[in-house]
């Protein structure tokens, strides 16, 4: 991706924010055009259950929706989604009182709402934008990531699991998360 279709990509996410704050569906309706997929398939590796996944999602986007004086036009509609998806998430999964064990497969298909090839390809480069950006980390900082987004353990629970206090959790998250940002902004 290019400077300039990053100022575009941000420039349409500051007029899709602008527009949420006026409370135009339309705006609500293109974001969730262009983010139900991923936040579906976000919520479904980590809750392993296709209606838990589907609430979750509709949950997000209500938030969004009702949040939608506080997003900061810098940070983007797609990370603050996803943060919201993530929380819900593990939300969940403390109501259920279980984790699902399964495996973290970078290499696994997220599964999509649509089915047309613009979405597929588009979808997939994404896919491995990120998976690459996630090789890119140290070790630590990558394994604090998909404990925390993939396998939807709280910090906590990525601290006792990794043996190490929380502020380094949160410090290795920080970190990851600023490096990632980077990473993917340059593609």
């Amino acid at each position: 991706m290019t400077q300039g279709e990053r100022t575009t990509d941000q420039d349409a996410d500051r007029r899709l924010i602008e527009g949420l704050r006026s409370n135009d569906r339309e705006s609500l309706a293109t974001i969730y055009d262009s983010y139900s997929g991923i936040a579906y398939g976000m919520a479904l590796h980590t809750l392993g259950s296709t209606s838990e996944a589907e609430d979750v999602v509709q949950d997000a986007f209500l938030a969004l929706w009702r949040q939608a004086a506080r997003l900061d036009p810098a940070r983007g509609v797609r990370s603050y989604l996803l943060t919201i998806v993530h929380n819900k998430s593990v939300d969940r999964l403390r109501q259920r009182g279980r984790r699902p064990e399964t495996p973290l497969d970078l290499d696994a298909p997220i599964p999509a709402l649509a089915d047309d090839p613009e979405t597929v390809v588009t979808r997939e480069s994404e896919r491995q934008s990120v998976r690459d950006a996630l090789v890119g980390l140290p070790a630590d900082q990558r394994r604090t990531v998909e404990m925390a987004y993939y396998a939807g353990l709280t910090l906590a629970e990525v601290s006792s699991r990794m043996q190490v206090p929380l502020g380094t959790v949160k410090s290795r998250l920080r970190l990851a998360m600023g490096h990632l940002r980077r990473s993917l902004a340059e593609t």
